[in-house]
């Protein structure tokens, strides 16, 4: 055999090799896929494909990557969630020589995960942009999206795009170039619960994709705006709302009313009255408390920052005379199918640590005063509910401070449970927080 023969053997060899690597993954390309971590309680998340190295490792909640670069072909997606060893998500997705973003979501205990094909968009025409909307808001629910000039009444204005449910991509629109205020309402309703204010929207022939995310609100959500472009940028743009609800858990004769930035927001709530959520904006803010008998003389003032697109329980306790808040963060994300989360709050001044039992099993141990527990999960029914017995020792003893029977609770919903009142007389508040 000649050596020019054995040079052509080897190199119809090397290129066989080649073309195997190349197709280890079904070929035809490198895929590229921008990573979005939207689960609100996945303080970080991994994302490795079959059995490579992680393609993300410790991608915090509203991170995003830009296009990262992977084999092609089926390939098994398993996240990761918290540090975690088993997989929140593993599934397996067929990808091609595209660009991708695959979005996670929704809470840890049903996490989703959302792959977007984001090559393709048909070029706009000059002085217009396409745009998107991908709801991953988990509980929030079906949203309408406008884009319009700053302050615009939406009274008198249609969406942008209508109608888009969680876990839905709606079709492309295309929007002239230009400042826009980019704002979400709950379907069929013109009640705000997302604002960006203006945001320019001026790269001419540019696609947006504005992906809808919840934080732990069971209202407000958040967004992320993710460009398709060559790199796979994005940002988030953080609502510019938040909301609260006030308990009146006081000793003070009179209904309050509550001043927000010297302007009064809740009027005449009765002892242990709770109020619906009501939204603000986002950022610090200046609460005062009032006896309704006494309008203008502040029993309390307090200052507190309110999370973008989160909830908010105020609760103020004791006397006229040394009145005490207590700021909750509400956790009003969806529970697991068939589970309703609960937690307790003692703001009973005097009355001391409490120990808390479920069906007369001890959940939580020495609840101190004026403090909130974790949230805990119980099996209820979805429809009409499951009936509970919620008892309140003092701490260590069997001495009962309340008992409080036959509380239903219905799946799919999250509850705060206060003990209020005088130490000798307590009694309990129930809310359903969502």
């Amino acid at each position: 055999m000649n050596s020019r023969r054995v040079l052509i053997i080897l190199l119809c060899m090397l290129s066989l090799a080649l073309v195997s690597c190349g197709s280890k993954n079904s070929g035809g390309g490198n895929a590229k896929i921008r990573v979005v971590n939207v689960i609100p309680d996945a303080a970080a998340i991994s994302l490795q494909l079959n059995t490579d190295t992680a393609l993300v490792n410790a991608l915090p909640f509203q991170g995003l990557t830009q296009y990262l670069s992977t084999g092609s072909g089926s390939r098994e997606f398993k996240v990761s969630a918290n540090g975690g060893t088993t997989f929140a998500i593993d599934t397996t997705l067929s990808v091609g020589a595209n660009n991708y973003s695959y979005i996670v979501y929704a809470p840890v205990a049903s996490a989703q995960g959302l792959l977007v094909l984001e090559t393709g968009f048909t070029t706009p025409n000059s002085g217009t942009f396409n745009f998107r909307v991908i709801n991953a808001a988990a509980g929030i629910g079906a949203v309408d999206v406008y884009l319009t000039a700053a302050g615009a009444d939406l009274n008198s204005t249609s969406p942008t795009v209508s109608n888009v449910g969680v876990g839905v991509i709606s079709t492309v629109v295309t929007v002239n170039t230009g400042s826009y205020e980019l704002r979400l309402a709950a379907t069929g309703t013109k009640d705000v619960i997302y604002d960006t204010g203006v945001q320019a929207f001026t790269n001419n022939q540019a696609s947006y994709q504005a992906v809808i995310f919840t934080k732990g609100s069971s209202r407000l959500p958040n967004v992320a705006l993710l460009n398709v472009d060559d790199a796979g940028t994005g940002r988030v743009i953080d609502n510019l709302l938040a909301e609260f609800k006030v308990l009146n858990a006081s000793q003070v004769a009179s209904p309050l009313n509550v001043l927000v930035d010297n302007n009064i927001v809740l009027s005449n709530i009765p002892f242990a009255g709770i109020s619906n959520y009501v939204t603000t904006s986002a950022g610090s803010h200046s609460f005062a408390v009032q006896a309704t008998a006494t309008p203008g003389a502040n029993l309390l003032t307090l200052a507190a920052t309110l999370a973008s697109a989160t909830d908010t329980s105020l609760a103020f306790s004791g006397p006229a005379g040394a009145l005490v808040p207590l700021v909750l963060n509400d956790n009003n994300l969806p529970p697991p199918a068939g589970r309703a989360r609960v937690r307790f709050v003692n703001v009973s001044p005097g009355l001391g640590p409490l120990d808390v039992y479920v069906n007369f099993s001890k959940q939580f141990s020495g609840l101190a005063g004026n403090s909130g527990s974790s949230y805990i999960e119980v099996t209820a029914d979805a429809t009409i509910g499951t009936s509970f017995e919620f008892d309140f020792n003092i701490a260590g003893t069997t001495s009962v401070a309340l008992k409080l029977p036959s509380i239903a609770i219905i799946a799919g919903h999250t509850y705060s449970i206060y003990v209020v009142g005088a130490p000798a007389t307590p009694q309990g508040v129930v809310a359903k927080d969502d």
